[in-house]
C-alpha cells in the first residue's frame, strides 16, 4: 500500500454533479479527491442525455405543482447563467436559437409561469417561421416562442472543469474500486495500485450507482429508484432546436451535424442501470419525431437509452427527479443530481453543509458559529 494521502473531502462520482461539488469545495480551500469507478469522467447519465443547458423553460410548465415548478425552473436558470459565464466555449447554440411549442389550451398558464420564473420567451417572428417551414410541424392549436435554452458540449464542459480543478490541486482517481472505509480512511484500488485516503468528509454523488457506492463506503442505504428513458440521434433535422412542452412530445436539440431527440414523460422504472433499449418505447418516440419533424431521415436513426435516479423512501413515492442532498451520517452526504443544469445549485447546498461541518480554520468564526441550537433556543 502507498503512503496515506491526506484530504479534507472525498467526492465519489465524477459525473457533472460530482465535478461541480469538487469545484465548490476546492474553491473554499479544502483538499479534495475525486474517486470514479469508470476510466473516464461523465461515464454515466451525464454523457447520455440530450445535452440541453436548460433555462427553466420546460420545467416551469411540466411540473404540475406550481411552487415546485418555479423552484426547479429557478435552479435551472442559476445553472444556465453560471455555465454560460464560466464556460462560454462549451455552449453550442446561440441565444434565441431554440424554439418552444406550447398548446394554445394552456398558453395563459404557461405565460404566467414563465413570467414568474423569469424565463425568457419571445413569439416567433415571420422570418423564424419561414426558417422552420418544411422542417417542423406547428399546429394551428399551438404557439411557438424563441427561448433561451441552449445546447452544451458536455465533454468540453467536463474538460474545462477538470482543468480548473487540477490547478487547485484536486486529485482524480479514475478506474477506482473502493475496497472499504473505516476510521477516516478510504481504501481504493486503481490501475494496479492501492491507496489509502485519509479524509474528514465524504460526498457520494454516484448517480445510478448510489446504492452500490453507499454499501462500499459503509454508509446507510439510500432508498433510490432507477428510471430509464430513450433518445434517438439523427442527422440534423431542422435549422433550429425545437421542443414541445406537452406530454408525449419530442424535444430536439442540435449538436453540430446531429440532432438528439428525447420524449417528454418517458420514464420507466428498472431494477438495474441497464441501457438496453425498449423497442416499444423507442417506436413511440420515433412516431413523435415523425409528427413534429416531417423532413427527418428516419432511416438514419440511432437509438440509445439513459438511466436516471430519484429518491424513493417507499414504493409508492411519487416520481421526482429533483435535486436532493441527504446527510446520511455526520461526515457524509448523498447527492442526487437532478437535471445537469441544476448541478451548480446542488453543489452550493453541499458546500454550505460541508462548511458548516468542517469550518475553515483560516477564517475567524462569527459569534453565532459558537452557538448550538437546543430546541428553539441558541446556547453556548
Amino acid at each position: 500500500m502507498h503512503s496515506t494521502l491526506r484530504f479534507d473531502v472525498v467526492v465519489v462520482g465524477a459525473g457533472f454533479a460530482g465535478l461541480m461539488c469538487a469545484d465548490r469545495l476546492s474553491r473554499l480551500g479544502y483538499r479534495v479527491a475525486i474517486v470514479e469507478k469508470a476510466e473516464a469522467t461523465l461515464a454515466g447519465t451525464s454523457s447520455r442525455n440530450e445535452g440541453w443547458l436548460h433555462a427553466g423553460t420546460y420545467h416551469a410548465l411540466s411540473i404540475p405543482q406550481r411552487r415546485e415548478a418555479m423552484a426547479v425552473a429557478k435552479r435551472c436558470r442559476l445553472g444556465w447563467e453560471e455555465i454560460q459565464r464560466r464556460f462560454p466555449e462549451c455552449v453550442e447554440v446561440e441565444k434565441g436559437k431554440a424554439v418552444a411549442i406550447v398548446p394554445e389550451s394552456s398558453l395563459a398558464e404557461s405565460l404566467s409561469r414563465w413570467e414568474e420564473a423569469q424565463v425568457g420567451h419571445t413569439p416567433l417572428t415571420p422570418t423564424q417561421y419561414e426558417q422552420l417551414d418544411g422542417y417542423v410541424s406547428i399546429g394551428r392549436d399551438e404557439a411557438a416562442f424563441s427561448v433561451d435554452d441552449t445546447g452544451i458540449n458536455t465533454r468540453m464542459l467536463a474538460a474545462s472543469l477538470l482543468s480548473e480543478l487540477r490547478t487547485r490541486g484536486v486529485r482524480v482517481f479514475l478506474g477506482a474500486e473502493i475496497l472499504g472505509r473505516a476510521d477516516g480512511l478510504l481504501r481504493l484500488h486503481a490501475h494496479g495500485e492501492t491507496h489509502a485516503l485519509e479524509h474528514r468528509f465524504v460526498v457520494c454523488a454516484a448517480g445510478y450507482s448510489t446504492e452500490r457506492a453507499c454499501a462500499q463506503l459503509g454508509l446507510p442505504p439510500t432508498p433510490v429508484r432507477l428510471w430509464r428513458s430513450h433518445l434517438v440521434t439523427l442527422p440534423r433535422v431542422a435549422p433550429l432546436s425545437v421542443f414541445g412542452v406537452a406530454a408525449q412530445q419530442a424535444a430536439m436539440i442540435n449538436h453540430g451535424a446531429w440532432s438528439i431527440i428525447g420524449f417528454n414523460e418517458d420514464a420507466t422504472v428498472v431494477d438495474a442501470p441497464t441501457f438496453e433499449v425498449d423497442p416499444a418505447v423507442a417506436d413511440r418516440l420515433e412516431e413523435a419525431v415523425r409528427r413534429r419533424f416531417p423532413a427527418a431521415d428516419m432511416k438514419a436513426t440511432r437509438r440509445t437509452a439513459c438511466v436516471k435516479v430519484d429518491y424513493a423512501p417507499d414504493a409508492n413515492s411519487a416520481r421526482s427527479l429533483n435535486v436532493r442532498m441527504l446527510p446520511v451520517t455526520g461526515d457524509a452526504v448523498v447527492v442526487l443530481p437532478g437535471k445537469m443544469t441544476e448541478a451548480p445549485f446542488s453543489a452550493n447546498v453541499v458546500a454550505s453543509h460541508v462548511f458548516d461541518m468542517l469550518g475553515q480554520g483560516s477564517v475567524t468564526g462569527r459569534p453565532m458559529d459558537s452557538y448550538e441550537l437546543v430546541g428553539q433556543a441558541a446556547v453556548r
